[in-house]
């Protein structure tokens, strides 16, 4: 079928009557300055691109459900979600494959709102404001705005702005659709220049501007075909999908999780693989014991290495009968991610310190071959496997083993851990170490670590992962830590401590200590503070107990030492202790 072109008032009424969004599409993604853009683009007369059709027919409509346009978008949600409501009843029904941000932005700012959270003066408090979009019709479009390229003055406000200055004239553009006839528009101008000249005086220049510009947008929405589009009639859903896949991978918006979760989408039969993984990433974001930042394309990767197929991630990956595996095996998949982020939040590893979420897939396909496991039991079998699954999991993220392509590594991790289940639950640490060590990556029981973990400093995004293992800790989800300075950062900042102060933020001056631990420090010398610890506070800090190193002037030689003391416990986790 031949491209075909509309105005946008007329394609505008078809919208979630008979135009809807099928499920698999992504998100609404676009904020007020691009719909603003947009407008601006339409009165310049400059082309929006094509757009692409799906004129479903009858009886392939049962397997994609409709979902309507947003007319209301919330600038907090990074991607809002379109309406839930479904269109079982409509004829002619067509479902938009590409130009959904367009329309929707058509939509919004034509007849809904873009909703802004507003903070209220004194009290830091919230409220929700839903703003219309208006034209500055004293704005001649001449002299672009401040960013350059727009030329046109569209913005949202909450209330229909009173004259912000003398140069301004605020109309909201939705008015425009009542106006269907040339009779109308010529009223309307009327209207307009005489409300202005009734606050204010006009010269014959601005009302020449108010009038171009309520002519050139009532043009563009009504006289205008700037709707270009093909519509496609074949029932064959694969190769619609296959139409959307390649009509959209082209822009910057849709990233591969987009693409897959259309794919995932169109299979899932009842229900909406979309929504479930979205609201299955937010609960692991925001529910558990500490906060994440996991996306869904670790999530859809998890579910290709939890399943047994193969690991690569594109969109072949994602065909009828794996979207289908997923499916019916998603509450187990669900319940395996969940137990492996839970646990790695139990072991101090968060949103703050996860260098690769890969790294966690290995752990819930672990815990889906032992599901009574939890890695927070008490048993001291349990305890063993979480302390072990714990040093594994802290060590493999120091040493970037998941970095670069993560797929090959996945796989062998993956045969190992089908090959060496054990009945007991128990970690197979050292046949994952070797499989690490085949794909030529640093395995975690090395001596390398240890010296990795040493040469750590304060800045490091991975220092307090490292300074963990130094404590059987079974709180880490619970209490906060502080990494501290054992000589405080004071002591550097004059006298003989200047000279080392380059040294200050090394590995082997620092600790974890809780607020309570903490309390009574302050700014004290060193040797005052640890005379007052115990011995027990000395082992488990691994601080010398000769009280000549506790001095300033002293600092390299306790930094000597306690290397020693501390490369003796990591190698008990990691290899050969050392003294050198």
């Amino acid at each position: 079928m031949a491209y075909r072109s509309e105005s946008i008032a007329i394609l505008l009424p078809r919208l979630n009557t008979t135009c809807y969004l099928p499920a698999f599409q992504r998100e609404f993604v676009w904020n007020s300055d691009q719909v603003a853009a947009l407008f601006d683009s339409l009165m310049r007369g400059y082309p929006i691109s094509s757009f692409l059709f799906w004129q479903a027919p009858e009886n392939a409509r049962d397997d994609v459900d409709a979902y309507e346009f947003l007319y209301a978008v919330r600038s907090w949600e990074n991607r809002a979600r379109q309406a839930g409501t479904r269109a079982i009843s409509a004829r002619n029904l067509t479902f938009v494959l590409d130009g959904q941000q367009r329309l929707t932005a058509f939509l919004v700012g034509l007849q809904g709102t873009y909703t802004e959270k507003k903070t209220s003066s004194g009290r830091g408090s919230r409220t929700l404001v839903p703003k219309k979009m208006y034209l500055d019709l004293l704005h001649d479009g001449v002299v672009p705005n401040a960013e350059g390229e727009i030329r046109y003055r569209f913005e949202f406000f909450d209330c229909a702005p009173l004259l912000l200055n003398r140069d301004s004239y605020w109309f909201e553009v939705g008015r425009i659709l009542a106006v269907d006839s040339a009779g109308k528009l010529d009223q309307l101008v009327g209207r307009q220049i005489k409300a202005l000249r009734d606050v204010r005086p006009l010269t014959s220049a601005q009302a020449s501007t108010v009038e171009k510009n309520l002519k050139l947008l009532h043009k563009s929405i009504f006289e205008t075909e700037p709707i270009c589009y093909h519509t496609e009639t074949d029932p064959d859903h694969e190769r619609i999908l296959e139409i959307f896949v390649r009509a959209n991978s082209g822009g910057s918006e849709l990233s591969k999780s987009d693409l897959l979760l259309s794919t995932l989408t169109m299979h899932w039969g009842s229900g909406n693989a979309r929504e479930e993984i979205n609201s299955f990433v937010e609960k692991l974001n925001t529910d558990l014991t500490r906060r994440n930042r996991l996306t869904k394309d670790f999530v859809m990767k998890a579910c290709l290495v939890l399943l047994d197929l193969p690991v690569a991630y594109r969109v072949s990956s994602f065909n009828k009968g794996t979207c289908a595996q997923i499916r019916d095996r998603w509450d187990d998949i669900r319940d395996a991610i969940t137990r492996a982020v839970d646990a790695s939040n139990g072991f101090g590893i968060d949103q703050d310190n996860l260098t690769s979420q890969n790294a966690l897939i290995p752990l819930a396909y672990f815990l889906r071959q032992h599901p009574k496991i939890s890695l927070r039991g008490e048993s001291a079998a349990e305890v063993d496997t979480a302390t072990a699954v714990r040093r594994w999991l802290i060590a493999v993220l120091l040493n970037r083993v998941f970095g670069g392509s993560s797929d090959s590594i996945l796989t062998r991790l993956r045969e190992v851990l089908q090959t060496h289940r054990k009945p007991t639950g128990e970690f197979p640490l050292a046949e994952l170490d070797e499989a690490i060590r085949g794909a030529h990556r640093q395995a975690p029981s090395t001596q390398e670590t240890v010296e990795r973990v040493l040469n750590l400093e304060y800045t490091d995004y991975e220092c307090f992962l490292g300074l963990s293992l130094l404590y059987d800790e079974r709180n880490w989800g619970t209490i906060e830590y502080q990494i501290d300075h054992i000589f405080p950062q004071d002591a550097f900042r004059k006298g003989t401590g200047q000279q080392f102060k380059e040294y200050r933020d090394n590995y082997c001056n620092l600790a974890l200590a809780i607020g309570a631990e903490n309390a009574g420090k302050g700014k004290q010398p060193l040797d005052q503070w640890l005379g007052t610890r115990s011995a027990e506070y000395l082992d488990r800090h691994c601080i010398p107990e000769d009280p000549t190193l506790w001095q300033i002037e002293n600092y390299e030689r306790f930094l000597m030492e306690r290397r020693k003391l501390l490369m003796k416990r990591l190698g008990r986790l990691f290899g050969p202790s050392s003294d050198s």
